[in-house]
This record gives structure tokens, sequence and C-alpha cells, in this order.
């Protein structure tokens, strides 16, 4: 702390009027109203992604030195912040992976506006702090117990100026620095400083947000180029390029890789596998590896148009399995069939052959649900390379379906399609939405509906992550102007 501060008189804190104290409590109301969905969203995602309360509370000293309990969203691994009292850095490996995020972008300190709207804290004042780091400090830095005079708040000057915790020989030094902070919030403590400070807090978030927003397409552009890669333009959701294409297209794509003795995989994109792309890089470079990545999902269709493809469509996986048999039967094309189990597998290969009579079904493989050894996978591989498909389709599930694509392109001769639960659909094994479910972007409803065990965690956590982060970009395209349609062309 500098000598001037040292000796400059202890003013008292200015009083600010009673109806600004009333307007930030309804303020903080109203906020815990609207801000509900992302609380939601936040609730399934810590809990999705590691074990312990949603919640984090605390009881901490507040105006006067009266103790009260505060509320923060929890960024530690369980059990972890009684050996954290004094504080952690960004880098500490207590904090969980999500965690990381919210700490970064200051949304692990929304519950406390439960706190504001109770009148225990205020939007803008000395930030509640442990008792122990209270402790250590107040006998270290002279007139430290100062900040009490007022309500602690959520957000002040350091919360935007200093971008990481110092701690063990710098946590001095640290506060020092941050008490100097508040002894001028406590100098010159007025609505207009409130104001102020409600403004820089807000510039702060959303300059972070864009950081984070832009992450996804900074680690795309840093990644290896795989195998393959997009031939036609494209959209860029969570870093993974979408295509800008209708049945037609992707049809006439498959025609020419066949007829140039091209092997190319392609992916259906729904909302889940664009999410499980965000946590696992190798899904996300099998993503990129495909030479088309289909818009599955109506959500997926929906984001393409907010981002500026005004006559995005659906391509679903189980139709255009359907489309893409009827032209591989008109063409003369040898298909195979890779996934699923051997009695839905057998139903299926009757009911494709009694739809297209003409077809040339050459193999149709059921893999073991395990892993599969080396041995094993060579054994399979060298099945369907000796069945010499034109097209092969592909339905193990996502992601499953997109790395086995990835690794087998080129070691399978032909196209790979990966149509994830069309298989069971088509053999009449799973019952399909029906057209409205679909058109109103419900589908995920139904199929919940149909399996609530296989598929409730699934959609508990990629549909409020997807929306999250979906949001997140297009905050960004509007902050920044930044497009996200790639080029593509033919190879």
């Amino acid at each position: 702390m500098t000598a001037a501060v040292l000796a400059a008189p202890q003013v008292e804190p200015a009083p600010l009027p009673a109806a600004w104290s009333a307007l930030q409590r309804l303020a903080a109301i109203l906020a815990l109203v609207a801000l509900a969905p992302l609380f939601a969203a936040l609730y399934v995602a810590v809990r999705a992604t590691s074990r312990g309360p949603f919640l984090f509370r605390q009881v901490r000293p507040g105006q006067g030195e009266r103790p009260f309990t505060i509320f923060k969203i929890r960024t530690l691994r369980q059990d972890s912040e009684g050996a954290t009292a004094l504080g952690v850095t960004r880098r500490d490996a207590r904090i969980t992976a999500i965690g990381r995020w919210l700490r970064e972008l200051k949304l692990d300190e929304l519950p406390q506006l439960w706190n504001v709207a109770r009148g225990e804290m205020a939007i803008v004042g000395p930030r509640p702090i442990p008792a122990a780091l209270d402790r250590e400090l107040r006998g270290a830095i002279p007139g430290f117990a100062r900040r009490y005079l007022v309500r602690p708040g959520l957000t002040n000057l350091s919360q935007v100026t200093i971008a990481d915790n110092r701690v063990g020989s710098d946590l001095l030094a640290d506060w020092r620095l941050r008490f100097e902070g508040e002894l001028h919030y406590l100098e010159h403590r007025s609505v207009a400083y409130d104001l102020a400070m409600i403004g820089l807090t807000a510039l702060f978030v959303l300059r972070r947000l864009a950081r984070v927003a832009a992450r996804p397409r900074r680690r795309a552009a840093a990644a290896d180029a795989p195998a393959c890669a997009a031939e036609a333009p494209a959209t860029e959701l969570l870093g993974v390029p979408v295509s800008n294409v209708d049945y037609e297209q992707v049809l006439a794509h498959m025609e020419g890789w066949i007829a140039r003795g091209q092997p190319r995989y392609v992916g259906v994109t729904p909302v889940h596998s664009l999410v499980d792309a965000v946590w696992s890089p190798s899904h996300r470079q099998a993503l990129r590896g495909a030479a088309l990545n289909t818009p599955d999902g109506v959500p997926v269709v929906w984001a393409q148009r907010l981002l500026g493809v005004r006559g995005a469509s659906r391509v679903y996986g189980p139709d255009l399995m359907l489309h893409g048999l009827a032209r591989a039967e008109a063409r003369g094309w040898r298909v195979a069939l890779y996934g699923g189990s051997a009695a839905r597998l057998a139903t299926l290969e009757q009911v494709l052959r009694g739809r297209f009579p003409r077809l040339r079904l050459v193999a149709a493989i059921s893999p073991p649900y395990r892993p599969l050894t080396a041995q094993e996978d060579e054994a399979l591989t060298a099945q369907l390379r000796d069945a010499r498909p034109d097209l092969t389709w592909v339905g193990l599930g996502c992601p499953k379906q997109e790395r086995w694509m990835a690794e087998h392109c080129g070691r399978v001769p032909g196209v790979l399609v990966g149509v994830g639960a069309a298989f069971d659909f088509h053999c009449g094994a799973v019952p399909q939405a029906p057209a409205r479910w679909q058109r109103l972007g419900l589908e995920w409803l139904f199929r919940l509906l149909q399996e609530p065990r296989r598929l409730f965690w699934r959609y508990a956590t990629a549909n409020p992550t997807y929306v999250l982060l979906i949001g997140l970009q297009l905050l960004r395209r509007a902050l920044t102007g930044e497009r996200y349609q790639l080029g593509g062309g033919p190879r």
C-alpha cells in the first residue's frame, strides 16, 4: 500500500440513498428470475462433470463484521474448499474443467444475487472473503477492518482490473493493492461511482465472453489437418464445420467420390455430437476430418440460419440413408452395413432387400459392442475390404462411429457414412419421432420418452450446454462482426 494512502484521513463512507439500496434488491430479484434457465444449464453441467453439490456456501464476515452465508457455484473438486481458504490461482489443479470457465467469466458469483436480494450484500462494494483470509490480512494491513463499514459487494475495482489471485509469498502484496482500491471506493462512495463500476463490470464480462466464444475456433485452427477435409461451404459451430448442404448436394458429392475412387467419410451432426466435440479433442478432430458433416438436428439448422445461412436445411441421417440407398440401387453401387446387433442387422437386411430389390448388398457386419482387439479390428476390416463396397453405412452411434470412420477411411474402400440410430429406426426396433415433433426441434424429447434410462444424461447435459455455447458464439458475432462461414470446394 502506498504511503499516501496510509497517511490519508479515515473518512467515513458516505451513506447511499435508501431508494438506491431498494432498487438494487429489486434488480437482484429480477435478475435471478431472468437467469433461471442459465442456472439450470449450469446445474446440469456442474453436476455432470464433477462430483459434489452445485452450490458452495460459506459463512463470511459482512457489514459490521456480522457473519452471513454467501452462495457461489462450486468450481473446485469436492472437499477442496477447506484447503483453499487463502485463495487459488486460475491454474490450480483443484479447479474443475467447468469451474475454470465459470471463474474466468465470473459466473460462479451469480448466486450472490440472492445475498443482494436479501440485503446482505450490495452490487458494488468490498468482496466478501473467508474468515481465515481476514485473520491473515487484518494484522498485516493497517486499517483493514474499514472494509466492513459497508455491505460487501458483487463487484469492485479489483474484480475487473486484477487478472488472477496471487497466493503464498505474493498474497500480502496482492491484497495491499486490492485494499487500496477498496479504500478508494469507501472515500468516494456514491450512486454515480456504483453505476460506473457496474458499467465497467458489464464491459469486462462481455470481453471475457467474446474471448471464451473464440476458443473453439482457435483450437480448431490450431489442430493438425486430418486425412480428409471439408469439400463444401460450411458453418463453423463450436469449432466443427457443419456443411451448408441439402440431400441432393450430399448425394452428388458421394457420386463424384465413388466415380473417382476417392475414399471419404461423411458425418451427421446432431446437437450432442457438436457438444461432445467441445469436450473431446479426438471427436472434434474426427468431425473436422470428415468430407462433409450434415446438419442432422433441427437446432443445428437454426444455428446455421442465425449465423447467416438463410437457406439452411436439415440433412437427417435416417432419411439420408434412404436417399443414398435409392441412388445406390439406381447406379449399381456395392453397399455394406457395419454396426448394430446381429439380430437387428439381419432384420434390416430383409427390410432393405424388400424395399430396394435391385440393391447390391455385399456385406453386413455386426461388430462386438466392446472395444475390439487389434486382431479383431483387422479381421473385420479385411472382411469389408474383400467385399469392395462403394458405400458403407456405419451405425455404431456417436461418437464411436465418427472415430471409427476417421481411423478406417482409406483402409475400407469407398465412402463411409455414419448414420447413428438409422439402423434401429429402419429395422423397426425403435420408433421415429413424428414429423411435427421433428419440425419443432423436439425429436430429442420423443426419443427421451422412448429410452429415458439410456438418453437422460445425454440430453440433460448436451442440450443446455449447446444453447449456452451457441449463445456465446452469437454474442461474439454481434460484438465483433466475426463470420463463421467457411469456403470449400472439391480437391
